[in-house]
């Protein structure tokens, strides 16, 4: 790892507006359902890097008229949010536009890849909404040109607008406009009517567990955290993950459990036996519903449950943890969440990812499925911002130029005080070997 100083890294920061190439209408509003509000305190951060070959055709200009193009059908993302007399949020679709931010860095490519991974922060805006919502937008973009000609591509995404299958998809349909493709997946605005004040009525539901209440926030979407939180990241390759399963599941390997499982199960016990106080007992678990995800639906619809021991973590076979988290999975919150955002008529903020220790599985998400002019990106960053104090775990597909086939890249966000020691017990456990993304 090297560290570096922020100071001056990226520098000459250009600031535009990139809208629609048609007006969208008069009048065009978005009512967030109760999901998608639940989610409005966190954020998603993606790095797409270029090397110089394939960043020869990225000028801003061809960005500038790809945007244009594509923003005409995924005109939410230009939209800026107000409040109904309520107080309840839409958001109102007035061609506003996209925020585009042009940087320079003076490093190369490789270089950049070799600092401390604390830094893609600054390759992706981290502005939220707020606390003006009728001024705030919802996506950024950002365009970063190293010395080499290598580039970053940087989404800021409102986690309101969808989860990181809509993310990814925007930013892969503007790649295919770029190109000159037809498009794959166009944006799904259908709303589904679910009905939920008449089911709130009628059948009540307990409250979920995968959320925690926070104070209110007002119009500056962000909650607070308790404690000062810090991300690493690192990979894992494929013969990574045959010795692992070989080492918790034995060479024969009678029970299937999948991977997701497998590297849950031996961070969950790491964070356990590090965290002061009481062990996270009850963890969140976030995957894509494959059963009920449309074609380009653009919305939250991962699904959302929570796994509990009755044990102490730090004391059980990592076998045992990962058949917990496999079989033993709760039923999707995703109604819950939604009659619990209702009752509170849509106004009140809740915070998802570090309500509990929180697992994600983006292993489906295709983050490697831009391509411009045949060319994919050498490397993918994302990560999450406003994650609460109990902290996330991250499982990214890892790119083939960097890690081989079948790799993944873990993520963890965790309060900082617990970072080294999760780190060696990570080291321990044959999971960390000093091999840390930069």
């Amino acid at each position: 790892m090297v560290l570096a100083s922020q100071e001056n890294l990226v520098y000459g920061i250009k600031l535009s507006s990139v809208g629609p190439a048609r007006v969208t209408g008069s009048d065009v509003v978005h009512n967030p359902s109760g999901m998608d509000l639940a989610m409005k305190l966190h954020y998603l951060r993606g790095v797409y890097f270029f090397d110089s070959q394939a960043a020869q055709g990225m000028t801003t200009n061809r960005i500038k008229e790809a945007m244009f193009t594509w923003l005409c059908v995924s005109y939410r993302t230009c939209g800026r949010f107000r409040r109904s007399e309520s107080g309840r949020p839409y958001l109102k679709c007035n061609d506003c536009g996209v925020r585009y931010l042009e940087a320079q860095c003076d490093k190369t490519l490789d270089e950049w890849l070799g600092l401390d991974c604390s830094l893609q922060k600054l390759l992706a805006s981290n502005q939220i909404i707020g606390p003006e919502l009728f001024f705030s937008p919802v996506v950024l973009f950002q365009v970063t040109y190293f010395k080499c000609g290598g580039i970053s591509l940087g989404l800021s995404w409102s986690h309101v607008l969808g989860d990181a299958f809509a993310a990814s998809d925007f930013i892969n349909g503007l790649g295919q406009v770029m190109s000159g493709l037809e498009i794959s997946k166009l944006p799904n605005y259908a709303n589904p009517n679910t009905n939920v004040q008449q089911k709130l009525a009628k059948n009540p539901s307990p409250p979920p567990l995968s959320i925690r209440h926070v104070d209110s926030v007002g119009d500056y979407w962000i909650s607070p955290n308790n404690c000062k939180m810090e991300t690493f990241s690192f990979p894992v390759t494929a013969t990574q993950l045959n010795n692992l399963q070989v080492k918790i599941l034995g060479p024969i390997q009678s029970d299937q459990i999948p991977i997701f499982e497998l590297i849950c199960a031996l961070i969950w016990k790491c964070i356990a036996t590090v965290r002061e106080g009481p062990q996270p007992k009850l963890v969140t678990i976030c995957k894509n519903d494959t059963n009920r995800r449309t074609e380009g639906e653009c919305s939250n619809s991962q699904t959302i449950s929570t796994v509990e021991a009755d044990f102490r973590v730090s004391d059980m076979d990592p076998k045992e943890l990962a058949n917990l988290l496999a079989k033993q999975a709760g039923q999707n919150e995703k109604t819950r969440i939604e009659e619990a955002i209702e009752n509170e008529n849509g106004v009140a903020d809740f915070v998802v990812y570090g309500a509990n220790l929180t697992f994600v599985n983006w292993e489906d998400v295709d983050f490697y499925g831009l391509e411009v002019k045949g060319h994919k990106p050498v490397c993918v960053h994302y990560n999450i911002q406003g994650v609460g104090d109990e902290g996330a775990v991250l499982l990214l597909p890892a790119g083939a130029k960097e890690f081989g086939d079948g790799g993944r890249v873990v993520s963890v966000i965790l309060p900082e005080k617990e970072v080294f020691g999760v780190k060696s017990e990570l080291r321990k456990n044959d999971l960390l070997f000093g091999n840390e993304l930069e």
